[in-house]
């Protein structure tokens, strides 16, 4: 029974995210599901959510090509060195893996827009998406993380 409450769980979580994804233009509304998964440390549901998350990135369209493997890629690194260097599971990493995030997405953009041959790279609206992934990243965690110990308390 706890399995199926997981699987609702992500799946509604992935149908969320899609909506918001669709509503925010550049936003990666998947990037708190996966600071979740990596928290949890639950890697039997990141085996399968990870790929899926790259698939509905590509197949939505929301960035260049190529771009979703470097960008998740980018965030479990900057986790590891950030659990390494801190304490997870509080609100001062969130907002300091935020900062991190808006980063390399602005970072994942730059790098990629020579590679997919972008005519013109437009730095002002790649910082402003940057900047609202940065902003999205601990309210949307706060808020999920909350939900996810009403929705799913721990097994002891």
């Amino acid at each position: 029974m706890n399995a199926l409450r997981h699987v609702i769980w992500w799946a509604a979580f992935l149908m969320a995210g899609i909506a918001l994804q669709s509503a925010v233009p550049g936003l990666d509304a998947f990037s708190v599901g996966l600071i979740i998964l990596l928290e949890d440390r639950d890697y039997r549901n990141l085996a399968w959510l990870l790929p899926t998350f790259i698939i509905l990135q590509e197949g939505m369209g929301t960035a260049l090509f190529g771009s979703s493997v470097v960008w998740y890629t980018a965030l479990v690194l900057l986790y590891k060195l950030g659990r390494w260097l801190f304490e997870v599971n509080n609100l001062f990493f969130v907002l300091l893996l935020s900062t991190w995030f808006g980063a390399a997405y602005f970072g994942v953009a730059w790098l990629m827009a020579p590679l997919q041959d972008v005519p013109a790279f437009d730095m002002r609206a790649t910082l402003d998406k940057s900047l609202i992934q940065a902003l999205y990243v601990p309210v949307a965690w706060w808020l999920l993380a909350a939900l996810r110990r009403w929705i799913l308390p721990r097994e002891e």
